[in-house]
């Protein structure tokens, strides 16, 4: 019966402190901690060592083995919170208790949920025998969760069973075993006395090493930690509370926060604590120095007695700073996301799209409702090959970035281009996620492959260009050179293609080229290569093809364009052509000598004749006289670079008026490296025919401009300075716009300058030189046209052209002495040009006779050696010597 009796009341001694310990867990946990949404990302780690701290105290000071609360959640039962034993501290397993799966959790324990009933229950496992207590308590949302406390008991039955020495080892446990060991030591045979010695040892060893332990995880915690009495004094801190702080532990301990605290925030969190409620507080925080500032979470825990009093309360500070910038950016990141203009999805290592911004959805037209939990071939298209996907899953599975574009499709069945990058996340070193970006590049890769097409092509025809067909004819050279292959060059120049331009204007031009071009490509063979290099020449790539062959295939071209007829507004136009053939063999060196070669063979047919064939042979005599044009194209560059040119001048009198103002003509000189003086004779042919005359002419305007504006004042007996112009300035607005810009800048009067252009010139450009001769007229400059005779059609294209001067040719004029014909021929030019209201000029007056002569015709000018030589231009700022003539006029031959 006293065993019985002694049981009883034992038990519920026990079951009154399971109840006790159990309900002072709501007053350690923060206010609303358990609500129905609760996720294990409500709490930090910080927060939820607070916790386990506050229920361990809790535990160390009463003979409860475990403090916990319970809550349900899909059928799976989880701790909220949870105390931590001495051996727990030493394997710090009570890292991060709040969410943690209860993974062996008692079919009783559900039954709780189930029946909202308090129950006491006795279990055995790996860790002892254990009595403990459930309440279910209900949430302030309504929401229920179960707070337990755990004893154990696995000594209770020995202790009954030895009634006797139950107070002796009770008391040992709790008064620090000295007095219960002498009665045990007095009362109790030495064998029994040895053992209970041995527990007490080891117990009390174990309350040692855990203490150690406990105390050296509070002093270094990552997080503030200090204990305060029920008065609110400082009586414990750690290391890190006095960093946070910015103070020392000297000047800490012992501080009286309800009589000292100045911020009325925290100091109403301590009194609430130690009223027995938790308190948190999070925001901006000034240490007690005032030098640092930071972000602040502060959670303040009440401490309970044994006996459920409150003795005061744990403190935890942390220091968010560094968190809450973190948590800044990590916003600011996700709203670059969230607004990049690039389209961004996330998906997890299959594949399945979790998360896709706005941008996609624009440029796909898929919602995110639409896609997410989708494979994210969602709006891949067929157009890209397997083995590019294959490529690109291999690469991000191995842990690589992959880059690339491909053709994606959009909702609608629209396709599109993406450039796409997309980047694995890992975890540890394992691979969770992948973030895909892509960019529509449609636009740009249309745009792309337009400007690729027109780098390579012809705008007006469609064909080649120069650029790309020196590139094919390059890899044919090699070809011929590595394969000892022959293939021919075939070089094609339209005759009679100016006078269509610009009769009909440009427009026409355009259409007679594109309906040539057309008509080339139906008539060639499939493996030949066809192109426009420019203007009206074209260039067709013979390939696998000999001199016979091709010679032959030249011959049926000039056939098919001699029968061809171009109809423009009701007028039929036939054309010619004149064709360049060399032979691309081993022996070719590279593009350049071929494209001498070939050039200089058509040219030679337009020698010739013009619609025929010339074949490009290195001993050709005829070839040899274009070779040594085309040495003087570098040599003109250089000239043009280094200022080699030298302005001469010749003298022009009038026949009619002694007193008439002097006029000149400026003469151009090239002087050789050597220094030898060139006459233009000798390089402007060469000028003309590769390109080179415009630059040249520009050179000559700018440095007679510049030379006029520094000796202006020499210059008031001059009436006018003549500068030739060629015929590819006269198409030239660039020019054009240079000369009137030039005239402005050296503040020179522009009728003291007259430009001379050649009839044939005029003829082969009417419409431009039309134009620029009225420009530069109404602007207050005059024109000559120069060797007028020379043309086959003067005088119907003269009434075309507003000129005030004709220059006779001298091929009339140095014969008219003994050659009737020659004679009748000034003398008609001189009428015609006096009835236009023009005055003339007549050249290569090389002696008084001839002088006499023109003058008894009527003629108003005179040039030539008979009237004086030309000389350096800066002889004409001398003083006229005597028998010199006063009057010149001023030109570029």
């Amino acid at each position: 019966m006293n065993y019985v009796k002694e049981k009883r009341q034992l038990y519920s001694e026990l079951d009154q402190q399971l109840e006790n310990a159990a309900l002072s867990i709501p007053s350690m946990l923060p206010k609303a901690f358990h609500h129905k949404e609760m996720n294990k990302a409500d709490l930090s780690k910080q927060q939820d060592l607070a916790i386990t701290l506050a229920l361990t105290e809790y535990t160390r000071r009463t003979d409860i083995v475990y403090l916990y609360t319970l809550i349900l959640r899909d059928n799976d039962i989880f701790f909220t919170s949870l105390s931590a034993s001495g051996a727990e501290l030493n394997s710090n397993k009570f890292a991060f208790n709040y969410f943690e799966l209860y993974d062996y959790a008692s079919p009783r324990i559900m039954a709780i949920f189930k029946k909202n009933q308090n129950q006491i229950h006795e279990y055995h496992d790996q860790w002892g025998d254990f009595r403990s207590i459930f309440i279910p308590i209900k949430a302030d949302d309504g929401s229920v969760y179960i707070v337990a406390a755990d004893l154990s008991i696995g000594h209770i039955d020995t202790l009954l069973n030895e009634t006797l020495y139950y107070t002796l080892i009770v008391s040992a446990l709790f008064l620090l075993f000295a007095c219960p060991l002498f009665v045990v030591l007095c009362l109790e045979p030495r064998r029994q006395v040895r053992i209970l010695v041995k527990k007490v040892t080891k117990q009390t060893s174990e309350l040692v090493e855990s203490e150690a332990k406990l105390t050296s995880i509070f002093e270094y915690s990552p997080v503030g930690i200090f204990h305060y009495d029920n008065n609110g004094i400082i009586q414990k801190i750690n290391k890190c509370f006095e960093g946070i702080l910015d103070s020392d532990r000297d000047t800490l301990i012992g501080f009286n926060m309800l009589d000292r605290l100045e911020d009325t925030v925290l100091l109403n969190m301590v009194k609430q604590s130690l009223q027995g409620k938790v308190s948190v507080y999070e925001g901006p925080y000034t240490s007690v120095s005032g030098q640092r500032f930071m972000h602040l979470q502060a959670n303040f825990v009440p401490l309970y007695s044994s006996s459920g009093e409150i003795e005061g309360g744990i403190g935890v500070y942390n220091d968010t700073t560094e968190k809450q910038r973190s948590t800044a950016n990590l916003k600011k990141l996700s709203m670059v996301v969230e607004y990049s203009p690039e389209s961004i999805l996330i998906t997890d290592i299959s594949g399945i799209i979790e998360y896709v911004n706005p941008k996609f959805t624009a440029i796909t037209g898929f919602t995110a409702a639409e896609v997410l939990g989708e494979k994210a071939n969602v709006f891949r298209s067929s157009d890209t090959p397997d083995s590019v996907y294959k490529n690109m899953w291999a690469t991000i599975l191995a842990g690589q970035e992959w880059r690339g574009e491909l053709k994606n499709c959009k909702k609608n069945g629209e396709l599109f281009w993406a450039k796409v990058c997309i980047v694995p996340v890992t975890n540890d070193g394992v691979i969770t996620h992948f973030i895909g970006i892509q960019v529509d590049v449609t636009e740009a890769r249309i745009a792309s492959q337009k400007i690729s097409y027109q780098a390579t092509h012809d705008m007006l025809t469609g064909l080649i260009n120069r650029y790309e067909f020196e590139n094919l004819l390059a890899q044919s050279i090699m070809s011929a050179q590595q394969d000892n292959t022959t293939h021919v060059l075939c070089f094609l120049d339209l005759d009679q293609f100016k006078i269509i331009n610009d009769t009909c204007g440009h427009m026409a031009g355009d259409e007679l080229l594109r309906q040539l071009g057309l008509l080339l490509a139906e008539n060639i063979k499939p493996q030949d290569i066809l192109a426009r290099l420019g203007g009206d020449e074209f260039a067709i790539l013979m390939t696998q093809c000999g001199l016979t062959q091709a010679e032959k295939a030249a011959q049926n071209i000039l056939e098919l364009i001699a029968d061809f007829q171009f109809m423009w507004e009701k007028n039929i136009f036939s054309i010619g052509a004149s064709i360049g053939l060399a032979e691309i063999n081993s022996q070719t060196k590279n593009t350049t000598e071929i494209l001498i070669g070939v050039d200089s063979a058509c040219y030679a047919a337009k020698d010739l004749g013009r619609n025929r064939i010339h074949i490009y042979h290195a001993e050709d005599e005829l070839l040899a006289k274009r070779d040594g044009e085309f040495r003087w194209v570098n040599e003109l560059k250089y000239a043009l670079n280094e200022n080699r040119f030298e302005l001469y001048a010749q003298p022009i009198v009038s026949l009619s008026d002694p007193s008439q103002k002097r006029i000149y003509e400026v003469l151009l000189r090239l002087r050789t490296r050597s220094g030898d003086i060139v006459p233009p004779g000798a390089f402007l042919p060469a000028a003309e025919r590769y390109n080179l005359s415009n630059a040249i002419d520009r050179w000559v305007v700018d440095h007679t401009f510049a030379w006029m504006e520094q000796h202006f004042q020499q210059l008031a007996d001059v009436d006018h300075l003549a500068i030739n112009l060629s015929g590819a300035s006269l198409g030239s607005n660039t020019l054009l716009n240079h000369i009137m810009q030039q005239i402005t800048l050296h503040n020179l009067p522009p009728s003291m300058i007259k430009f001379e252009i050649t009839e044939t010139a005029a003829i082969s450009n009417l419409r431009d030189a039309t134009l620029f001769i009225k420009t530069l007229s109404e602007f207050g400059c005059q024109f000559a046209l120069d060797d007028f005779g020379s043309g086959l059609s003067s005088f119907a294209y003269l009434k075309n052209l507003p000129v005030c001067t004709l220059k006779i040719d001298g091929m009339f004029v140095k014969d008219i002495l003994d050659d009737p014909i020659d004679e009748a021929m000034v003398k008609s030019i001189n009428d015609i040009g006096h009835v236009m209201g023009m005055k003339t000029i007549a050249e290569f007056v090389e002696n008084d006779a001839i002088r006499q002569r023109l003058q008894h015709m009527g003629v108003d000018f005179a040039q030539g050696y008979g009237i004086g030589k030309p000389a350096p231009i800066n002889d004409i700022l001398q003083p006229q010597r005597a028998g010199h003539v006063s009057n010149s006029m001023v030109s570029l031959l």
